[in-house]
């Protein structure tokens, strides 16, 4: 992790609440697939931090109650997955400048008898790709990825955080490639107005033009419960034999667009990096420590 997050890591202050505190969890609908409990299980116990981490499938009739229920006592915060990521906002007390630019929440943090909201994809993912070999690590700490063009699948919270993370690393060009085009124009205008370079909002793949230096980033459940793509074979195969294609799902480690990019000889990676990092930078929030990043990363092996 850079100097400067090292930096921000160490400015959050560290409460008796966070040993005090015995439960945290996942919020979401579907939650039995994740692989966050053992990530995060295994860092409270390298601490000694008596927490204990849990699975809490909400439907979207439940989450007002599950997310009051956080005020209690014992109740150290959340994390939030698909669909709740962007609903949970207005639920919260207080929301950290980063996710409510980005317009998602994916850590949320019971402080002080307050519920603080957070985003962690969007450095998580950049940290994810860094580790793939894509992009430089600047003097500041941030990551660079000029002279790449990004082609993001999905509209929703997690493709949100995405996308401003993308932006922010100054890809060249941003396309968001969405089945409803109203949902990736919104982005596409939310993202524009901090951002240079040009973003594109599609809903048909026809209109795809690859470039080099590609990075596809797969931000939809889709793949995730079906051997299906969020993306046509025939439509990949457009693409330059540099091009990187990143799933966020990752279970099944192997997801059907995963599968064509191997068979195509494309580099492609699932997004068991981008919950390392993100979960990483969820459990500073909770507790103000600096995460165990190799004995997380050892539980996802």
């Amino acid at each position: 992790m850079s100097t400067r997050n090292n930096r921000l890591m160490r400015s959050i202050q560290h409460t008796p609440e966070a040993t005090e505190r015995t439960r945290v969890g996942l919020i979401g609908d579907p939650v039995a697939h994740s692989f966050s409990p053992r990530l995060q299980q295994a860092a409270f116990d390298a601490l000694g931090i008596p927490a204990h981490y849990e699975l809490w499938h909400t439907p979207a009739s439940q989450l007002l109650e599950r997310v009051r229920a956080l005020c209690s006592k014992e109740y150290l915060g959340a994390n939030v997955t698909i669909p709740h990521k962007q609903a949970v906002i207005h639920l919260l007390d207080k929301i950290d400048p980063l996710a409510e630019r980005i317009g998602a929440v994916n850590t949320i943090v019971h402080r002080n008898d307050y519920l603080y909201g957070y985003n962690t994809d969007a450095l998580g993912l950049l940290y994810a790709l860094r580790e793939q070999g894509l992009g430089t690590l600047q003097p500041d700490g941030q990551v660079s990825l000029k002279g790449h063009t990004a082609l993001l699948l999905g509209a929703g919270g997690a493709a949100r955080g995405a996308a401003f993370a993308l932006a922010s690393a100054g890809v060249e060009r941003l396309i968001i490639f969405n089945r409803h085009l109203e949902r990736a124009q919104l982005l596409a205008a939310d993202v524009q107005q901090n951002y240079d370079g040009a973003v594109f909002s599609l809903n048909d793949a026809n209109f795809l033009i690859p470039h080099s230096s590609s990075i596809i980033i797969n931000a939809t459940p889709v793949g995730m419960h079906e051997d299906i793509s969020p993306l046509e074979p025939e439509v990949l195969a457009r693409f330059d034999s540099d091009t990187f294609v990143y799933d966020m799902i990752y279970n099944p480690t192997q997801s059907y667009l995963l599968c064509q990019a191997s068979i195509m000889g494309l580099r492609n990676a699932n997004g068991l990096s981008m919950l390392l990092h993100q979960g990483a930078l969820a459990f500073t929030h909770w507790t103000g420590e600096q995460a165990p990043l190799n004995i997380m990363r050892a539980t996802l092996i």
